[in-house]
């Protein structure tokens, strides 16, 4: 009810209006928007005009008229409808009478129009057509129409197939199409006898002289699968002989067939073609579909490659000859080079001459008994990946791992296959097998011939496939000590080419030295340069492939005890350094006691959980002074920031809860002084700190709703309780302290009113105290214009008591940026032209975001002047992070180039780059008068800086 008085507040009129509400515990608020003046009745008045029409061409265009501007209202279905059917049955022309029964669909699915009725009109108005363009429209209007009707309906259901059948007669293929689509929608499902008649009155159309009718009788059995028919197996005989078919869609559909029966009937048994041999359904099917690999048309062969990794019972006899390609020639098996060179080594002997074809084939082959097309699984991937068309070649990657992940043998039979794909001429089949080796790791061991070929690849310019590479290497196990050096040597190398790959190379290597610790253990003296007798210099700790090097062999030395002793001096000290600098890259060593650096870092302990929880309980019991509770509140917000940095299992929970505080503590401080009761009669420095203290305490409710995910109902409830007090403080301090115009907050608060009302009714959850008074006084307010609404807020302020702090979730994580490049270390400044662009290479790392689309970058000159660079999509991927659990929120990588351009400045200066979260929610309460054109914006990191000079153009003659 306040809702109503809220639209009536924005008009600025007085009227009353009685109800005689029924008893509730809290009065709901409802928006009621006004019916739009003049635009009620606008289709069915050009509906009517179909009457004064005089000619087709005239009707067509009023119908194209209303489709445009389509809106009725539920009254007025019933009368549209009857208009409609009216002219149908006296227009000549069919392509009117088309566009007619488009609208009866259109109008049936408006909300609350009565189906059946339509449906049956469409029916009556079908049975004295003859136009075949009318009933195919016709069939289409009750196919739609009928999905909107629940299935436990049966009897129209069951009637919709009847006048389908009907109709199957008719010559049109496009009416037939329609027909068998409902047939195979909207029958209901049975068993036995009637299974057994539609399965043959469907397939009686498989052969149909239309390509169209039969690639839509195939769908048809596909449909009716997926609604949990029972398909007859019987079945497979015939849907195999249509992929014969000379037409591609049809081949299309029964490819897909063909896999769908071998998958859903695995273990039965046909018979082989011209042979009394048993193979398993699954097998033969499988075979059917390695066939299609080197169908003639790309869409066929695509299909099939894709179809081939859902095929995942195939026995491994099958599986392995789609990698063993047999050559042919004159309609024999042609035998290699190294076959034949074995054969004249070992035969001792030349054909003489002397007798006749003593050279002859040593077996008789027939011409008509060879079909080199039906040759089945062999060597259908090795086609597949060396096929023209790269989406062929990407959909025969993605099976050949899909089969590998689940088959060890047939994994290592693929690998040289996959890793031949790396030099593959477009980037995402590159990618694709790259990921492909990743995934199927577990089961294979790279040999040296193997691996020299993946680290060619490194030399690839894009920074995806190589970064591709990285995750790739950090995940396969290699067989020699000589591999795993080759591998380090090219690693190092390349990072000397591109050293922005430097994180990902630093993440590689660590996984690398803890898989293979046994291998890494030789390489320790020639990899730090340790010589037995004399002193070497001691490396630069700073320098990229020194610390390559580190990662490595210390994440081997936490499963190699050996090689700590190995080690020298200088390196324990720079095992402390990095250690402190790069946590996350290096493991904890229990060093010698002669050392003075063992560390001992535990990243969580059971105790962090129950400290959280005894600090908020602490506060939840204390009945104290203001004073005090203040004191208590603020020792509590700095326990838990200390404690966020010191475990990481609950640093989300603390942060949150340390945030909720600190909120609490800026309300505390407004409400105790007393000064937002009168702003207007505060002196200017008291008005500014009242100022910034609500612009403060608004941006922390911010924070609390869209920094954090993992969220539980009570903890986003109280965090949106928390941000209505805040607003409710907002408006008595825009209408206390200014003249301007307080519509806009005030229509602002009581659309979150409404929505808090609903999300607590639907979470369940009780309002506390504040929220409860909110909802009581405006259900009885008359009039909520912004002066009466603040007005009533002042006392409820002032009386209620701060909510209680939510309890801890440990799945709570907070959104969080790391800007990697720039690193703002440099000394050098970017020099450009004045006028012109200059591009900065950009790369942060996002974690635990709520919605990736709010991501701005925000660029600050030194002019105070501000441009917020929206990302593009495709520069946003996500971030692969080991041991990160992939619930909370989303992980991304922003790779971009942030583009500055400015005149001339004297000297240079420091440009601010900073990720931020954009917040439109936040913009609906202001006023308008004090709109900016930039948005909402609240920093996820600190900002980066980055030294700029512009210079003068240089004018030469």
């Amino acid at each position: 009810m306040a809702a109503v008085l809220k639209k009536r507040a924005l008009a600025e009129f007085t009227q009353t209006i009685q109800e005689s509400a029924p008893f509730q515990p809290i009065k709901k608020l409802k928006l009621v928007k006004k019916p739009p003046t003049g635009t009620g009745n606008s289709s069915l008045a050009l509906i009517s005009c179909l009457e004064s029409c005089k000619s087709s061409s005239e009707a067509l265009r009023t119908l194209l008229r209303v489709s445009d501007t389509f809106e009725l209202e539920t009254p007025d279905i019933p009368e549209a409808v009857k208009k409609l059917s009216d002219h149908f049955k006296n227009e000549p022309e069919s392509a009117v009478r088309v566009k007619i029964l488009s609208l009866l669909c259109d109008i049936g699915h408006l909300a609350n129009a009565d189906v059946v009725s339509i449906i049956d009109e469409a029916i009556l108005l079908l049975k004295n057509d003859h136009s075949h363009k009318v009933m195919a429209q016709g069939m289409n209007t009750i196919l739609k129409l009928g999905t909107l009707v629940p299935d436990n309906v049966i009897a129209l259901h069951q009637k919709l197939v009847e006048v389908a059948k009907s109709y199957l007669k008719d010559v049109s293929h496009a009416v037939k199409r329609r027909c068998l689509e409902i047939i195979g929608v909207h029958t209901p499902v049975c068993t036995g006898a009637d299974a057994e008649k539609l399965m043959v009155l469907i397939s009686s159309y498989f052969n149909h002289d239309d390509a169209r009718v039969r690639s839509q009788a195939f769908s048809t059995v596909i449909t009716l699968h997926e609604r949990n028919f029972k398909i007859n197996p019987d079945i497979y005989i015939d849907v195999c002989e249509a992929l014969k078919d000379d037409y591609e869609i049809v081949r299309q559909v029964v490819l897909k067939l063909v896999c769908l029966l071998g998958n859903t009937f695995p273990e039965n048994e046909v018979v082989l073609p011209g042979s009394e041999h048993e193979i398993r359904l699954i097998d033969d099917a499988f075979g059917k579909v390695c066939n299609s690999i080197s169908d003639l048309s790309i869409h066929v062969r695509t299909l099939a490659a894709k179809l081939l990794g859902t095929m995942k019972l195939v026995s491994a006899k099958f599986l392995n000859q789609t990698l063993d390609k047999k050559l042919m020639s004159n309609m024999r098996r042609k035998r290699t080079a190294h076959e034949l060179a074995w054969e004249n080594v070992t035969s001792g002997e030349w054909a003489s001459g002397k007798k006749w074809a003593d050279d002859a084939p040593r077996e008789i082959l027939d011409a008509d008994s060879i079909n080199l097309m039906s040759s089945g699984a062999c060597g259908a991937f090795v086609h597949g990946l060396e096929d023209e068309f790269m989406e062929v070649r990407s959909a025969a990657v993605e099976s050949l791992c899909e089969l590998s992940i689940r088959n060890p043998q047939f994994a290592n039979l693929s690998l040289d296959f996959l890793v031949d794909m790396f030099n593959d001429e477009i980037e995402d089949v590159r990618l694709k097998a790259i990921d492909s080796l990743r995934r199927i790791s577990e089961h294979i061991i790279l040999r040296d011939d193997q691996l020299e070929t993946i680290l060619g690849a490194l030399e690839d310019f894009s920074q995806d496939v190589r970064e591709g590479l990285h995750r790739m290497l950090a995940s396969c196990k290699m067989s020699t000590t000589a591999g795993l050096k080759m591998c380090v040597e090219k690693l190092l190398d390349n990072l000397k080419k591109y050293p922005q790959d430097k994180r990902s190379t630093y993440r590689c290597l660590q996984r690398v030295g803890a898989q293979h610790p046994e291998l890494v253990l030789p390489l320790v003296p020639q990899l730090l340069n340790i010589h037995p007798f004399f002193d070497t210099a001691e490396p630069d700790v700073e320098n990229p492939q020194y610390i390559c090097v580190l990662i490595l062999i210390l994440n081997a030395a936490k499963f190699s005890p050996t090689i700590i002793p190995l080690l020298e001096p200088h390196t324990l000290r720079h095992y402390a350094y990095i250690s402190d600098t790069m946590p996350s890259l290096v493991p904890v060593l229990s060093l010698p006691e002669s050392s003075c650096s063992t560390i001992t870092r535990p990243q969580t302990v059971p105790e962090s959980l129950e400290f959280l929880n005894n600090v908020i309980s602490n506060l939840d019991l204390a009945e104290n002074t203001l004073r005090v509770q203040t004191t208590l509140l603020q020792t509590a917000k700095e326990h838990l920031n200390r404690l966020s940095e010191i475990d990481s299992s609950v640093a989300g929970t603390a942060q949150f809860t340390s945030l909720y505080i600190g909120a609490q503590l800026i309300m505390s401080q407004i409400l105790e002084k007393g000064y937002w009761l009168n702003p207007a009669t505060l002196a200017t420095q008291q008005a500014n700190n009242l100022k910034t203290n609500i612009t403060n305490l608004l941006e922390y409710c911010l924070k609390l709703q869209f920094f954090f995910v993992g969220l539980s109902p009570v903890e986003e409830c109280a965090v949106k309780m928390f941000r209505l007090r805040a607003l409710a403080l907002n408006l008595v301090y825009i209408v206390k302290g200014s003249n301007a115009s307080a519509l806009a907050p005030c229509h602002h608060f009581l659309t979150i009113v409404e929505d808090m009302q609903r999300d607590l009714q639907v979470a369940g959850l009780d309002p506390d105290a504040f929220t409860s008074a909110v909802f009581k006084e405006l259900s009885v307010l008359e009039e909520p214009k912004p002066g009466t609404v603040s007005r009533i807020l002042i006392p409820i302020l002032s009386e209620a008591r701060l909510g209680k702090i939510p309890r801890p979730n440990i799945q709570i994580r907070m959104s969080s940026a790391e800007i990697v490049e720039p690193n703002g270390q440099t000394d050098t400044s970017l020099k450009f032209t004045a006028g012109l662009v200059m591009s900065v290479h950009f790369d942060a790392e996002l974690r635990h975001l709520s919605d990736p689309s709010r991501v701005r970058l925000k660029v600050k000159y030194p002019d105070q002047k501000t441009q917020i660079i929206l990302p593009r999509p495709a520069h946003m991927k996500p971030l692969m992070l080991d041991g990160e659990e992939t619930q909370a929120g989303h992980n991304v990588r922003l790779l971009t180039a942030v583009l500055i351009s400015h005149q001339v400045w004297s000297e240079a200066c420091n440009v601010e780059i900073n990720v931020a979260l954009a917040i439109p929610e936040a913009d609906l309460g202001k006023r308008k008068a004090n709109v900016s054109t930039t948005p909402t914006l609240i920093d996820l990191c600190k900002p980066v800086k980055v030294s700029v000079a512009p210079k003068p153009i240089k004018r030469t003659l």
